[in-house]
């Protein structure tokens, strides 16, 4: 009697996380180097209380990134990189954990440390950070992530690559975490004074959030409709017992 309900609530549970991820794909359509995030559902089977059949629900089994990269974007800026191939620039998190970027939008601290836009040091290839030093008047860094001040090498930007780029977990910040540590980039560059756009189509997004409210608002009128009918049949039967 209530399988209808439990069915309705876990479509429910699922249109509320997917609709929590294309939001949050609006809201980056503009943030360099963000990677659209997509919901991942599947078919859950269990055992009915009351009868023999089978009830069929549905389960939120996680999220996939898109890896299209995003167009590449000329800024003019020196501390601006884009990565063009499938690798990711290593970062150093304020607990010491290497993760994972293509948001190359750098710039230089209080300390002439070469950071993300988050303050988070860029890191080498080692994990070390990279200092520019005071006064440099020119920055230059190649198509390898080395980087020289004024002519001279004061350290490289760490590229890193993945054998499966849906291992890679967001970890908010425009930043990625491994389960194993990146590999040496062998098949991407670096790209000075550009930047990678996001991926997100902004336009397609918006439909996909129509039609996912749209999806909610029905089963929602499902469900109330079921448990409409639920306590009529039970009102009836009191009535009748009576």
């Amino acid at each position: 009697m209530e399988s209808s309900l439990y069915v309705g609530l876990s479509r429910q549970i699922v249109l509320n996380r997917a609709m929590a991820l294309v939001a949050n794909n609006v809201a980056n359509a503009n943030t360099a180097g963000y990677r659209a995030q997509n919901p991942m559902f599947k078919e859950f089977i269990s055992k009915e209380r009351y009868d023999k059949n089978d009830l069929s629900m549905v389960y939120d089994e996680g999220q996939y990134d898109s890896t299209q990269a995003g167009t590449i974007q000329l800024t003019g800026n020196p501390y601006d990189v884009a990565l063009s191939g499938p690798g990711f620039i290593g970062v150093q998190t304020p607990s010491g954990q290497i993760q994972y970027t293509r948001a190359g939008n750098f710039t230089v601290n209080n300390n002439n440390e070469l950071v993300t836009s988050s303050g988070f040091k860029v890191a080498g290839p080692g994990g070390d950070g990279i200092s520019i030093p005071t006064g440099a008047t020119e920055v230059k860094i190649t198509d390898e992530g080395e980087v020289a001040a004024d002519g001279n090498i004061v350290g490289r930007i760490g590229v890193f690559e993945f054998d499966n780029l849906q291992d890679l977990k967001p970890e908010g910040n425009n930043l990625y975490s491994a389960p194993v540590a990146g590999r040496p980039a062998i098949e991407t560059k670096m790209i000075q004074g550009s930047l990678e756009g996001s991926n997100v189509n902004a336009i397609q997004e918006t439909t996909r959030m129509i039609e996912i409210l749209r999806s909610y608002q029905s089963t929602m009128r499902m469900v109330q409709n079921e448990q409409e009918r639920q306590v009529s049949a039970i009102q009836k039967l009191a009535k009748t017992s009576g």
